[in-house]
């Protein structure tokens, strides 16, 4: 038996009678022994380790190659499919509330009697405290709220503070803000009028209008013969879609207040929408008494005459 052997793998030279290479660990010849016959990799000195990793390299390549060209091959998704993404919230979180709005479409038996269908401008939400939130607010709603925030951190619980932090923070356009410092206020005092009105007055311009509705019920509750939240709660009746009910609250709006022309406008425009049309042309008729120089009465009249004429002729 010679001294050395060597690998037939990787031509290393092992002390003979190891069985195996101290370098790429293949069996070693034995002295006498026939020699194996080598594969084709072997012959090319490629051990089993870079032969292993070579069929990763090309398994992986493989697996990439396959991904682009599915990718390529699948068509692109149809834009008009995705549903659109709603901005109604933040829309109204982020703007002033708009004194006027545009009125919700009128029923389908009113339609042949207003061909012309002229838009119709309806009144906005009543702000009772506007005036108070202003004064919290002058000039600088970011001052008021770190102020009121200070003020806050101090006594947590004062009702308040909370509320005017609230209006601070509805002028900012942080409405979601708002409305957890005035569910507070109103928890400490319940029997406090302005609490309950704000909270509802903020949750009208997020579109909450079962939130709405409860709150100008506690708020009425509290004040009853308010205007400000009589006409409220009629109008979330209104924008939530319930107009019989909300022409029960528009009437005793109008009761409380028949000189308010925005009332009869609003009780006009709802009556239509339930196809009240006999009633609803005179309380647009008062309206136009009331407010003849607004901005809409021509082509309020002209609808009124249209709703009017296709009304039919009573016999004698």
């Amino acid at each position: 038996m010679s001294g050395y052997v060597v690998c037939p793998s990787c031509g290393s030279r092992i002390k003979a009678g190891r069985g195996h290479c101290l370098r790429c660990f293949e069996t070693l010849p034995v002295d006498g022994a026939p020699e194996a016959p080598q594969a084709w990799f072997r012959s090319l000195q490629v051990s089993r380790g870079a032969t292993l990793i070579a069929g990763v390299v090309l398994t992986l390549s493989a697996l990439l190659l396959g991904v682009v060209i599915w990718e390529k091959a699948t068509p692109p998704a149809d834009e008009v499919a995705r549903p659109a993404v709603s901005t109604a919230r933040s829309a109204s979180s982020n703007a002033s509330p708009n004194p006027l709005a545009t009125a919700p479409a009128q029923p389908a038996d009113t339609l042949a009697a207003s061909p012309a269908r002229a838009p119709i401008l309806e009144p906005g939400f009543v702000d009772a405290t506007a005036s108070e939130a202003t004064s919290v607010a002058t000039g600088d709603a970011a001052a008021a709220r770190s102020a009121l925030e200070q003020a806050l951190a101090k006594q947590p619980d004062n009702a308040e503070t909370l509320n005017k932090l609230g209006q601070a923070l509805v002028r900012l356009g942080k409405i979601d803000e708002a409305i957890p410092r005035f569910e507070r206020a109103a928890a400490l005092s319940p029997d406090k009028w302005v609490y309950h009105f704000n909270l509802a007055h903020a949750a009208s311009q997020l579109l909450l209008w079962d939130r709405a509705v409860a709150e100008y019920q506690r708020a009425r509750t509290l004040r009853p013969g308010d205007y400000a939240t009589q006409f409220d709660l009629a109008m979330a009746l209104h924008k939530k879609g319930e107009d019989a009910a909300a022409i029960a609250e528009f009437e005793k709006a109008v009761k409380i207040a028949p000189g308010e022309a925005g009332g009869q406008l609003s009780l006009a425009i709802c009556l239509e929408k339930v196809g009240r049309i006999p009633d609803a042309v005179r309380s647009y008729r008062r309206y136009l008494e009331m407010e003849p120089g607004s901005p809409d009465s021509e082509k309020l009249k002209a609808h009124v005459d249209a709703l009017a004429s296709a009304q039919p002729t009573a016999s004698p």
